[in-house]
């Protein structure tokens, strides 16, 4: 039954991997871990499948240290599997190399070798299959232990990571973009100002619910119910299963170490390595470290106890006395002072133990010991301060540097790399923004400062203060300056998917790695107690070892030498004794008894069996000097190994109380992002508002003047003074828009209708209800085109051809006309889910300025406004200006496909934080190219790309056309790119071998764009045999893979080219071209006999037309 639980759970997580929700993948692996831990073998698949979510976001990473992180949170959840050695050894392996870590080679080379030693018994049952990966991973960590190897004798061939990774910088503001909003803001009156920062919580809500829906409204409601009962925005919230909310730091530091195995601690107080305090790290820096005469010392304590004691008490808080007899030694004083030196390191670096100050204080205490000077007598006054190491000889001083000298005090253990990825998601996500309240809960009161000049958020808790008079707050101070729009058009410090996830899932990735390094640095800091219990459990070996032969040596005092025994005698007969007592200390006792017979003792081996007891017993001739030697050169080099781990274990619980730190930092979640998400926009909103309606109310009257002007005109220039009417309200609104983006609300866009409407009058509009593109013609569909045809192509419902303008103005924008941009943009007009898109209701992103020229035409021609006579030319020559103001009209292209790119990165800034770029949402395909490679089945995928189309030659579609014969148009697309191959990246571990690509997108576009490049120099014959292998319908699931059959897309327009810099546009509406008034094959004929080479193909998925 558990077999099968097991299963379900796996699939469910390598479903959402394979999905890539990896989010998702690592909340529900944390989850079920948290349940079905008890299980081993649940839980080590469980931790293998969060492994692979966490490789996977590691690939999708691009800044290395956040890349760095989540390798190490997989290899953190590999670690206790020993069936997932191999696949960790790997892991570890890339992480040394990328960082190029000496640590990392070695945990690389032990995992490799568990590896290498996992059991295969079972390989009589594989496959041939089976049995070459076997193979192959063994190979593969070999080489790991052979490069390990070689990186840890040559330690300076360590090449890591050297370049500083910079984030992509966002697009800065255009200082002139926010020229207009500045510049009304400066005139507005100062008391207008201090209102605008009284936000009502009413309003607000009111805004959240209509902008962001129910999400918002509900997001705002837990915002100000957490202030209400805390009064203040943040708090720290656990990110597993459990949620816990806390209120301080300290308070979830503590969560995480007693709930979730953020901290180790051995299970005897004793045996806890412990810092040496302040008070003793202050005295080894304050000082003098001048080397004292030892032997004049004595005398003095001998002959002058009581002073000597009275000076040393009046100076035991400093630590110091300048009364002790001072030696003439310069190379004393010269190796005290590198002591003093190594020993402020290692309190700086907060890794000096208090076993480490045992161990230096004793040296003194066995000087004064050997002069005649008893513990009790002085010696242990004499260990209570530093200066206790002045008193040594030039021996003993060598022995402690060359000690100090061997303790390490870094680790490159990737502690630095994830610290600084916390930094870059927190310096993202990091408020510090003052959000204040007034006391009835009414108002939501930003900070004051921001009507003063130089505003700098420092506001890192998060309190609230109820202001009891909010116009009193705001009364405070002059007023002055306009970095409050600064603020208003930055949105660093906002979460756009806050709205979206739940709390938990916030920075859920990178906790959850950090989390992982905190445990694997815990599962390291537990290896090394347990190390050093055994260090200490081997020097009560060697102690009892020493007993013995001491007890031996009082024993002689009072018997014969014929009845004395040699120590090594003695010795074999108690392990004897001992080896059937099968307990710890019994084994340690032969693994010490045999090391000091081998006299190896920098080499003790924990390790006994019943070679160990055959080796003792071999070995009972050794001589009672060589036991007693051997004994205490073994306890020196074992107690330097126990100091030595001691400091060790410190080094690494340093690097755990970092990564903790910044554990506890990503828990934090402050509703202040929930805040400015709403007021920024909001307050813009306003000032918008504001602003509009001031020029609104002047445009209006500017328009009833020209209204008024308008009727007194003469009869005979109706024409003439109607197009000029056009143009000046068409320029009048222009010229209301220009510094208001087009979220102000739908109310502009009405406006803008309204305006338009007034100045075309009804009786000049278009009679009849035809299309977008159609041509005002009330002639039967013909089957051949006429010689008029091509100019018809150009034009659109009721506009009069450019070669005929009736006004300077209108000659003008013929002097700046560019064919491919205004056939591509009477194209794209025809397409309906562009229409229908650009109907819906519009709010900019804050700080983000659409040019007015866009506003207008899109606020045309959703509302059919731009079939009117006139109207469209006057949108087009201001869209051609936007354009030129970025490419000057001399570099304006004449190719269709260059056209098109211009336009859409025009329309890009169509967008705003609750729906991406109209372009990125209709027209962008979002390619990803992989592999799965034959030779290793390794997958490998390149990073997701970004194309507004496909490309394809035109004498590429006539060669397959011809080598083919009846084959489909999409399936040219298809061939056209299989010969496309990549290798098998070696760098990532790949065989090498070339490989097939396969091509996936993540979602189909509403518009799929085709592009056909020429040579410019085909036949008559050439284009026809080029636009008849074209289709009017195209499966695009034959094209891209993971798509249902018959996903169906219906070509709409076409933009073709006649000569050099001449274009023309076609439609397709109700089962007709309306241009040609004719059918298909009619279209290919007309293309091939006026070399009309058919440029930009605009398909629409058939269901968006529906």
């Amino acid at each position: 039954m558990e077999d099968e639980e097991c299963k379900k759970l796996v699939k469910t997580a390598e479903d959402l991997i394979a999905k890539r929700e990896l989010i998702k993948a690592l909340v529900f692996t944390e989850d079920s871990i948290l349940v079905h831990g008890e299980n081993e073998g649940t839980s080590s698949r469980l931790h293998h499948e969060q492994a692979t979510a966490f490789l996977h976001l590691q690939i999708k990473a691009e800044n290395p240290d956040v890349k760095c992180a989540f390798l190490l949170a997989a290899i953190g959840c590999y670690w206790d599997a020993a069936l997932y050695s191999p696949v960790c050894a790997n892991a570890l392996h890339g992480l040394a190399s990328e960082i190029g870590s000496l640590h990392f080679y070695k945990k690389s080379m032990k995992k490799a070798k568990q590896g290498l030693s996992l059991p295969q018994t079972e390989t009589s049952r594989m496959s041939s299959k089976e049995q070459s990966l076997w193979t192959d991973q063994n190979r593969g960590l070999e080489r790991i232990i052979e490069d390990a190897k070689s990186k840890i004798a040559s330690p300076s061939t360590i090449a890591g990571l050297t370049r500083v990774w910079e984030p992509k910088k966002s697009p800065e503001t255009s200082k002139d973009e926010s020229k207009g909003l500045r510049s009304y803001w400066l005139g507005l009156d100062a008391e207008i100002k201090r209102d605008l920062m009284k936000v009502s919580i009413a309003e607000l809500r009111s805004y959240a619910e209509g902008v962001h829906k129910r999400e918002g409204r509900e997001a705002l409601e837990k915002a100000l119910a957490f202030a209400r009962e805390h009064k203040k925005w943040r708090f720290w919230q656990c990110r597993t299963s459990c949620s816990k909310e806390m209120h301080s730091a300290e308070e979830c530091k503590t969560h995480l170490e007693q709930e979730h195995g953020a901290d180790f601690k051995p299970s005897s107080e004793n045996d806890m390595v412990k810092r040496i305090g302040k008070d003793w790290a202050r005295k080894i820096s304050g000082g003098a470290w001048e080397p004292v005469d030892a032997v004049a010392a004595v005398e003095m304590i001998t002959n002058q106890l009581e002073y000597v004691k009275e000076f040393t008490s009046k100076s035991k808080k400093r630590g110091w006395s300048e009364e002790w007899p001072v030696a003439a030694d310069e190379k004393r004083r010269k190796l005290l002072n590198e002591i003093k030196s190594l020993l402020v390191l290692l309190c700086d670096r907060m890794i000096l133990s208090s076993s480490i100050r045992a161990w230096l204080m004793d040296f003194p205490v066995q000087l004064l010991l050997k002069l005649g000077v008893s513990k009790d007598v002085f010696g242990s006054q004499l260990a209570e301060t530093p200066q206790g190491i002045c008193f040594l000889e030039y021996d003993e001083l060598d022995q402690i540097q060359y000690f100090l000298k061997k303790i390490k005090c870094e680790r490159d253990d990737g502690t630095d790399l994830v610290c600084r990825a916390v930094d870059s998601f927190w310096d993202r996500t990091r408020v510090q923004d003052t959000i204040d309240l007034d006391d009835e809960f009414s108002f939501v009161l930003p900070d004051k400062r921001l009507l003063k000049k130089k505003y700098v958020p420092l506001d890192d808790e998060g309190n609230i203060n109820l202001i009891a008079d909010p116009n009193a707050h705001y009364a405070e101070g002059k007023v002055q300056g306009d970095d409050i729009i600064s603020w208003l058009v930055d949105d660093s410090s906002v979460d756009e998917s806050f709205f979206s996830k739940p709390i938990r899932e916030h920075n859920l990735d990178i906790w959850m790695a950090v989390l992982r390094a905190v445990q694997l640095t815990c599962r390291t800091l537990r290896s090394n107690y347990a190390k050093k219990k055994q260090f200490s459990a081997y020097e009560a070996a060697l102690t009892e070892v020493e007993n013995l032969c001491m007890s031996e040596w009082e024993r002689r005092r009072d018997i014969p030498e014929d009845q004395w025994k040699s120590y090594a005698s003695l010795l074999c007969d108690k392990c004897e004794e001992r080896f059937n007592e099968k307990s710890p200390s019994s084994e340690l006792f032969l693994c010490a008894v045999r090391d000091v017979f081998q006299g190896h003792p920098s080499q003790p081996i924990f390790n006994s069996d019943v070679n160990s007891l055959r080796l003792i017993c071999e070995r009972k001739d050794v001589n009672d000097d060589s036991v007693v030697n051997s004994t205490d050169v073994l306890k020196s080099a074992v107690t330097f190994k126990g100091l030595l781990t001691g400091s060790k274990i410190l080094l690494i619980d340093n690097s755990r109380i970092r990564l903790l730190d910044n554990l506890t930092k990503l828990s934090v979640f402050d509703y202040r992002s929930y805040m400015l998400r709403l007021l920024k926009p909001f307050l813009l909103n306003e000032i918008g508002k504001m602003e509009y309606k001031a020029k609104s109310d002047a445009a209006k009257a500017k328009a009833d003047i020209l209204l008024e002007e308008e009727e007194k005109s003469q009869a005979q220039k109706k024409k003439k003074n109607k197009n000029k009417k056009v143009f000046e309200v068409a320029q009048q609104i222009t010229s209301t828009s220009m510094s208001i983006p087009l979220d102000k609300t739908a109310e502009h866009d009405q406006s803008a209708n309204r305006e338009l409407e007034d100045a075309v009058k009804p009786e000049d509009t278009i009679a009849s209800e035809m299309g977008g593109l159609e041509i005002s013609s009330n002639t039967d569909i013909q089957d051949q085109p006429t010689e008029d045809d091509i100019q018809d192509m150009q034009n659109i419902p009721g506009e009069d051809p450019p070669a005929e303008p009736l006004e300077a103005a209108v000659g003008e924008a013929v002097a700046r006309y560019n064919s491919a941009l205004d056939m591509t943009l009477k194209a794209l007009m025809n397409i309906k889910v562009l229409k229908d898109d650009v109907k819906q209701p519009f709010h900019a992103h804050p700080g983000e300025q659409v040019p007015s020229a866009l506003q207008n035409f899109f606020t045309a021609f959703s509302s059919d406004m731009i079939k009117n006579d006139g109207v469209y030319s006057y949108l087009f020559r201001d869209l051609l200006a936007s354009i030129e103001e970025v490419t000057p009209i001399d570099r304006l292209t004449s190719y269709a496909d260059e056209a098109f790119e211009k336009i859409l990165q025009l329309w890009q800034c169509w967008k705003n934080s609750e729906r991406e770029s109209l372009v990125n949402r209709l027209f962008t395909l979002n390619e990803n190219e992989s592999i799965s490679c034959r030779k290793c089945r390794r997958e490998q995928k390149s990073p997701e790309e970004r194309f507004y189309g496909t490309l394809i030659a035109a004498d590429s579609i006539r060669d397959l056309k011809c080598a083919f014969g009846d084959i489909k148009f999409v399936d040219i697309l298809k061939v056209d790119r299989v010969d496309y191959k990549m290798l098998c990246d070696i760098e990532k571990g790949g065989c090498g071998k070339t490989n097939f690509v396969h091509r996936t997108i993540s979602r189909c576009p509403p518009i799929f764009t085709i592009m056909l490049e020429w040579e410019r120099t085909e036949t008559e014959e050439e284009i026809s045999e080029t636009t008849k292998a074209l289709e009017l319908e195209i499966d695009i699931s034959r094209l891209y893979q993971g798509f249902e059959p018959n996903t169906n897309y219906r070509l709409v327009s076409m933009v073709g080219s006649v000569e050099e810099k001449e274009c023309i546009c076609i439609a397709y509406q109700e089962d007709r071209w309306v241009n040609l008034k004719s059918d298909w094959e009619s279209v290919v004929r007309f293309f091939g006999e006026r070399n009309v080479r058919p440029e930009i193909l605009f398909y629409e998925a058939v269901r968006s037309m529906a």
